[in-house]
């Protein structure tokens, strides 16, 4: 589990670390030594005899880590020169070292006054922005913006030290002139900013340089994570050798209509793949052929156009006596929401409810849900929910899923790039998925597989959380395969087998 950071998080960090025993400078060296062997690991077998870096440096921390790496790089064989800016006064103690060192070891240096650009190279290997950290903010100004223009037209692949220059390292904003890097090495975290907006376009790969803080350290500074495979592993709840299927939970579904039918089926056969013991699909106009024979379906009273009928609730109320996990939404279709109102008034607070698809329509700004529910949005479904500017929630996505998280009390998963998963204090982001899986019903096997996770004991947020990763790899074990274009739901249901946790067995 990776730790995301604001930047002012990461400072209290790396001010913790010093507080305990870590002085400046050696964090510094840290991060100079990491993203040496992350540059040297990156270019693998491609990389020159005697490879050559231009390494473009200001003059706070950002600046300090490219000139360590410089020296570093030079230490390695390579052809290092070093290009910088600012104010020597400005300098940290430990940034001032550094750059003392370049001349003692005869690292080259050419110092960038404003206005005075010099000839750029005819062509290096390797171009590595040490410009500004994440501390920076927009807009870029002075000398600054003709010298990231300048790179422009040098020739060399392109690395970015902790954040690419004029990039917000918060949020993802982005000044015109950015530098734009295929590789970003981070410093001790990923910073939120990498992950978001503007970030996808101008980070290219990222790594994670170390510091030398150890994980516990940055997680006690952290609010957000991102998850690896390991920790569902890690994470997931055993199966026990004398278990039967009530052992694994009961996941009721309320979902379908008579021309959305396939919604249902894709949401029921996901749960009962995913581990679920048994699964109750409820679904109004007519059970879809594709549903698997493990499914317990049952069709209940419809309108004569197909969608649920208020004469359906006694049969509903049944199905909330006999389920562990409650999932309604897909494939419902506008006209059933009355209906869903009053069942989900029928609901005791300590049932889990995952409200998908038409079903979010119940909630609105004024709603208070139960802890233990799970609402899961798209941005247009989220926008109508908030009354909040669909745009704007795109472009500040996790605080707003956080604070609605907090408004309501449950947790949101709002579904971005990246997906977030968050009560309000915790947030998972995930970054895995494609672009293929912008296809009708993915959100309804999502649906299905949070049901099962749920019914198998997890926390809310960590069951979405879970759901969400799981749901991404299916995914991309697709795009493995197939083309993107032709990703269906259908196919990440057929994916789930490879990429759900294998777990233990006591």
């Amino acid at each position: 589990m990776h730790p995301v950071l604001t930047p002012e998080q990461m400072r209290r960090a790396d001010a913790g670390a010093i507080e305990r025993g870590i002085p400046s400078v050696v964090l510094m060296e840290n991060a100079a030594r990491s993203a040496a062997d992350i540059l040297e690991r990156w270019l693998g077998s491609g990389r020159p005899s005697t490879p050559s870096a231009l390494i473009v440096c200001g003059s706070g921390n950002n600046g300090g880590d490219g000139f360590a790496l410089a020296r570093h790089l030079q230490c390695r064989g390579w052809r290092v020169s070093v290009w910088w800016t600012g104010q020597r006064e400005q300098m940290t103690p430990e940034t001032a070292m550094n750059f003392a060192a370049l001349h003692g070891l005869r690292i080259p240096v050419v110092f960038i006054a404003p206005g005075q650009l010099p000839p750029p190279p005819p062509t290096v290997d390797l171009i590595v922005d040490a410009l500004l950290g994440v501390g920076a903010r927009l807009p870029l100004r002075g000398t600054l913006l003709p010298l990231l223009r300048c790179l422009r037209s040098v020739p060399g692949r392109r690395v970015a030290l902790d954040v690419p220059t004029g990039l917000d390292a918060e949020t993802g904003d982005a000044d015109p002139d950015a530098f734009r890097a295929e590789l970003t090495v981070t410093m001790g975290a990923l910073k939120t900013g990498l992950l978001l907006n503007d970030g996808w376009h101008l980070c290219g790969q990222i790594e994670v340089a170390s510091l030398g803080i150890p994980a516990t350290l940055l997680d006690e500074y952290a609010d957000t994570w991102v998850l690896e495979s390991k920790d569902l592993q890690s994470g997931f709840p055993p199966r026990r050798r004398t278990s039967t299927k009530f052992d694994y939970g009961r996941v009721g579904i309320v979902a379908g209509s008579a021309s959305m039918a396939g919604a249902a089926a894709l949401a029921a056969n996901a749960a009962i793949r995913s581990g679920a013991g048994l699964v109750y699909l409820y679904t109004a106009g007519r059970i879809h052929s594709a549903v698997l024979p493990e499914v317990i379906a049952r069709l209940v009273p419809s309108t004569p156009e197909g969608w649920l009928s208020p004469d359906a609730l006694p049969a509903l109320q049944e199905l909330l006596e006999r389920v562990d996990v409650l999932v309604v939404g897909p494939g419902l279709g506008i006209a059933a929401v009355p209906v869903v109102e009053k069942l989900l008034s029928m609901v005791s607070e300590r049932l889990p409810v995952v409200l998908d698809a038409d079903a979010l329509r119940v909630v609105t700004p004024q709603s208070r849900l139960p802890r233990s529910w799970v609402v899961t949005p798209h941005l247009g479904e989220f926008a109508r929910m908030t009354g909040e500017s669909r745009t704007e929630i795109a472009r500040r996505a996790p605080w707003r899923a956080r604070h609605w998280a907090r408004q309501w009390g449950c947790v949101v998963v709002l579904k971005h790039v990246p997906t977030v998963i968050t009560d309000g204090e915790r947030s998972y982001w995930n970054l895995g998925g494609n672009p293929g899986m912008a296809t009708g019903g993915s959100g309804d096997v999502l649906a299905g597989i949070l049901g099962a996770f749920l019914a198998r004991g997890l926390s809310p947020l960590e069951a979405a959380a879970y759901a969400a990763f799981i749901h991404s790899a299916a995914g991309d074990l697709c795009l493995r395969s197939i083309s993107a274009e032709s990703i269906t739901a259908s196919t990440l249901l057929e994916a789930l087998p490879a990429v759900l946790p294998q777990p233990a067995i006591v």
